[in-house]
């Protein structure tokens, strides 16, 4: 055990002291320790954080020494000798006689407050493992539910998350689903904050389903040095499904037609004139060969074909256009078409694969949200536009679903899963770049802000909080911020959720090697309150993190012995 602070008074809350010499003076800052002091007949124990650390020298700081300060640069036998560091701690959480209580110490002065490993907190059994007695601090009835992503900084302590249902059905759950954002510059850690974090929730939660998207084979082919989540999911008996973007099957007549711009000029191919009633005469082919439903119909007999779309297209031109126009418009349309021909069916074929192989789109979205499957989506690169856009359909269909699936049951069926969102800036920007950016923006903050009711929970993640939408960022209940968050704008947004003791935090953390996080919000197990700014990194290997959660939690996890991080 070691003595950090010996506290002089309490103001606002908030205890003010001397940090004690034998101490680490300015590393103490975002730690976290104990105070204990009787009061009565009261044996009252306060976990506290230390949210400010100034060195002072009160000689140095009178005036009258300045002549001698000047000329000489110190004070003989009162400089160094003098000084001293003032802390502030604020509580976070507290117990009386070792059950919770409301947040009112006000413990005398000469009180310590001490390292998490003091024994005067522990009975006999417990003196081993001080971590038994951190937990316990932890927020009300989250007892059974604790899991361990990782440790303090600078601890040999774990810190707990709340790993609990996002089914509001569920006895003892969340109540609804819990948002997060992981957020770190590149190379920053916040792809394994996420794996580690994905991976207690969907253990701990057997039903839990999840939609994972994997641009860079992060998550579906990592390498040796990275956590291989899709194999510790297996490892721990979970089905893990994993599938390819280009094998996915859509079937909206709207997304024939966006898909078809996306991936070339249709009209300067079958319609080289100058007109505003391309759209027209485009949506009344296309009505042609949609159903009541607004799909694309596909099948043999009276579904899409290349030839019946151009012929269908033709015979609407002289619909649109009247007379001697119609006439010409039409023959202009088909010498183009003529001209163009292998061009118009590389296109033509290319976009009308998409609606007639593969697994369906709306079934891979319902068995994540009604049967809790954990699908990896292999989307190859974000450079490509027409991945972009089937992503960003996904994500829209997810939103639309879990709504729908909980109207039709009359309020009685819920989705219990996650939705990953990999640089959500392009999905979700501050200033989209333009209408088609801006319509998928609206559609998923909205989803973002309803869907939390019925189950389903939006995890982003990014390198700059100032880059994602405001709206969507305060929607957020849990915050981890690595490195990198050093722009005023990203400042600006990470004090709205840590305070200005909180980014104190951050600032000093950050300085640390390695990939440290500040931690806050609701999965922090850490003190009664959400707004803790916690200072941890994330276990390195599945192995690590399969030993320390099995130690004190019997968590059951299966590290697997395929390779060193699985």
């Amino acid at each position: 055990m070691v003595e950090y602070i010996s506290i002089g008074s309490t103001r606002n809350r908030q205890f003010y002291g001397i940090v004690r010499s034998s101490s680490l003076g300015n590393e103490l800052l975002g730690r976290l320790g104990f105070l204990r002091f009787n009061a009565g007949n009261s044996n009252i124990s306060v976990l506290c954080q230390i949210i400010s650390v100034d060195r002072r020298n009160t000689v140095h700081e009178d005036g009258s020494f300045g002549p001698v300060i000047a000329a000489r640069g110190s004070i003989p036998y009162l400089s160094s000798i003098g000084d001293y560091e003032e802390a502030i701690a604020k509580p976070i959480a507290q117990q009386v006689n070792g059950s919770a209580a409301p947040l009112r110490a006000n413990p005398p002065s000469g009180s310590q407050i001490v390292s998490l490993d003091d024994n005067s907190l522990m009975s006999e059994e417990e003196q081993k493992n001080p971590q038994i007695i951190f937990n316990s601090f932890a927020p009300d009835k989250s007892e059974g539910y604790l899991r361990y992503p990782g440790s303090l900084v600078g601890e040999a302590i774990n810190v707990p998350i709340i790993c609990k249902s996002f089914n509001p059905a569920h006895d003892n759950g969340w109540g609804e689903a819990r948002h997060a954002i992981f957020l770190a510059r590149q190379g920053g850690g916040k792809t394994h904050a996420a794996k580690i974090m994905l991976a207690l929730y969907l253990l701990s939660i057997s039903e839990m389903g999840a939609f994972i998207p994997d641009s860079k084979g992060d998550f579906i082919q990592p390498s040796v040095r990275d956590l291989d989540l899709k194999k510790f999911l297996e490892n721990n008996r979970r089905n893990v499904k994993v599938v390819d973007i280009n094998d996915l099957r859509l079937e909206d007549t709207k997304q024939f037609i966006e898909l078809l711009s996306i991936q070339g000029d249709l009209k300067k191919l079958i319609f080289p004139i100058k007109s505003d009633k391309w759209d027209l005469i485009l949506e009344f082919t296309l009505g042609e060969f949609t159903d009541d439903k607004e799909k694309l119909i596909v099948n043999e007999n009276e579904g899409i074909t290349l030839e019946r779309f151009l012929e269908a297209f033709n015979e609407n031109i002289t619909h649109v256009y009247a007379g001697k126009t119609g006439t010409t418009n039409r023959e202009t349309a088909e010498r183009a078409q003529e001209i163009n021909r292998t061009k118009i069916a590389r296109l033509f074929e290319k976009t009308l694969r998409r609606f007639t192989e593969g697994e369906n789109l709306n079934d891979l979205v319902d068995r994540v949200l009604s049967e809790g499957n954990v699908y990896f989506l292999n989307i190859g690169s974000y450079e490509s536009s027409t991945n972009v856009y089937i992503l960003g359909n996904i994500y829209k269909r997810f939103r639309s679903r879990a709504s729908y699936l909980y109207k039709k049951s009359g309020g009685k069926q819920y989705a219990n899963a996650i939705v990953y969102v990999d640089e959500a800036n392009r999905f979700i920007p501050q200033t989209p770049k333009d209408k088609e950016q801006e319509a998928l923006q609206k559609e998923l903050i909205d989803g973002i802000k309803t869907t939390r009711q019925y189950g389903l929970a939006w995890w982003l993640a990014d390198q700059r909080p100032s880059a994602i939408s405001k709206d969507a960022f305060t929607q957020m209940g849990t915050f981890f911020f690595g490195k990198g968050m050093t722009a005023v704008a990203d400042q600006t947004n990470m004090e709205s959720v840590l305070g200005k003791d909180g980014c104190n935090v951050y600032s000093y953390v950050a300085t640390m090697g390695g990939s440290p996080f500040v931690a806050s919000g609701q999965f922090i197990g850490v003190g009664s309150s959400e707004s803790v700014a916690v200072p941890m990194q994330f276990f390195k290997d599945w192995q690590t993190l399969a030993d320390q959660n099995n130690e004190t939690l019997d968590a059951c996890i299966q590290a697997g012995t395929t390779n060193n991080n699985s």
